[in-house]
């Protein structure tokens, strides 16, 4: 539910990563083990499982968000803000979106609006492709919630921000040994042949989109974690992510 496995193999395969995933691993211990009940499920997250997220990042985590999660404090009513959408600092917003991963999100928490989830509201997350019987084609698109387990299908040319039709441009990874994000095929020695980012020229923001004809096995909640030189090269161009990850990427 949470690729643990897949975490563990981009562990390996990504040193510019390691702690990310190092930190993601922490997290799922902490979520396979939460016994969510039925009833009062928001509650009982904040008081047992956010507890145990403020732990495995203190000890897991990137020395600069240990560092700042061991003198955070968390107010009471998180959880129910992050639901409302309402601003909250970074650290808040990474605690709960941690805290909330275990947590079922009701129906009717947010309009369906373009780009949103059909489920309960939310932003779109990451994007990702079906795989296709045909290799010159491209698979269904999809967009996977970041506020529940969500997927629906969208357009593959209209902006899941602004609703704009036409106007994107795709970023995919290209060189090994120098990378480079541009309008360019994945190559043979890509580091990311499976990873590309799909921006608006309209609204300038963009998403991770996960190719899973190029790679199977790849989980896109998990796989979207280790395209942080995407992520850079994005925000020097003047893009903004539609939804950060996790992370904070």
């Amino acid at each position: 539910m949470y690729g643990r496995e897949r975490a563990e193999e981009l562990r390996e395969r990504y040193p510019h990563a390691a702690e990310i995933f190092g930190l993601y691993l922490a997290l799922v211990e902490v979520w396979e083990s939460a016994a969510v009940p039925e009833k009062g499920a928001l509650e009982w997250a904040a008081a047992h499982v956010l507890p145990r997220v403020l732990t495995a990042t203190a000890t897991a985590g990137p020395r600069p968000l240990a560092d700042a999660i061991t003198g955070a404090k968390v107010h009471d009513g998180l959880l129910a803000a992050w639901l409302a959408e309402e601003e909250l600092t970074p650290i808040e917003r990474y605690v709960a979106r941690a805290t909330m991963r275990v947590v079922p999100v009701k129906k009717g928490q947010g309009e369906e609006k373009t780009g949103k989830c059909p489920h309960c509201g939310g932003p779109p997350q990451v994007s990702f492709r079906t795989a296709s019987e045909d290799p010159l084609v491209s698979g269904r698109r999809m967009l996977a919630c970041a506020r529940c387990p969500d997927e629906w299908n969208f357009s593959a040319t209209t902006c899941p921000n602004c609703g704009e039709n036409g106007k994107r441009t795709v970023h995919a990874e290209a060189r090994l040994k120098s990378p480079q994000v541009g309008r360019v095929t994945p190559s043979g020695d890509a580091v990311f042949p499976h990873l590309r980012a799909e921006s608006c020229q309209t609204c300038h923001r963009y998403l991770i989109d996960v190719d899973l004809g190029q790679d199977p096995r790849a989980v896109p909640r998990v796989d979207e974690l280790a395209a942080v030189p995407i992520d850079l090269h994005l925000a020097d161009q003047g893009y903004t992510k539609i939804t950060p990850n996790l992370m904070g990427f």
